[in-house]
């Protein structure tokens, strides 16, 4: 997995969540946006935000793997069951 080393100094990067690494990606945005950073601090905070959306892209990545492998994981057998579960109306069952 990549690491956005540059982007949280001196923090463990494997405890770094989505959402703190997005936030300080949306920082980066600003500042490059706001201007008045030389080119090579404009230069090293695009290196650095590039590394970040590499980190958020695989851990969406991860998420959307671990979603289908529990969508499998849980979907009901048709073979055994003999119906599809998702495709019943659960009304039906009570207007009789």
């Amino acid at each position: 997995m990549a690491k956005p080393e540059d982007s949280f100094p001196k923090e463990d990067v494997e405890s770094v969540s989505f959402e703190d690494s997005f936030k300080r990606l949306s920082e980066m945005a600003e500042q490059l946006e706001a201007g008045g950073l030389s080119l090579a601090e404009a230069t090293s905070r695009f290196e650095a935000g590039m590394k970040l959306v590499q980190f958020c892209n695989e851990l969406l990545s991860n998420a959307e793997q671990k979603i289908t492998e529990l969508k499998e994981t849980y979907r009901p057998n048709s073979a055994s069951a003999g119906f599809d579960v998702l495709d019943e109306d659960p009304e039906e069952d009570f207007d009789e």
